[in-house]
């Protein structure tokens, strides 16, 4: 289930995640998914 959340980010942090088009919410979901299942793999 996704959920609406209101995020602030740098603008140099929006502009890379724009540079390949469209799905800018999906790569960022995609990122830190990995990143989370990195932190609980440590854990």
């Amino acid at each position: 289930m996704k959920q609406a959340v209101s995020l602030r980010l740098d603008a140099d942090v929006i502009a890379w995640l724009k540079k390949d088009g469209q799905g800018v919410q999906t790569r960022a979901n995609q990122m830190l998914r990995e990143r989370m299942l990195k932190d609980l793999e440590g854990r």
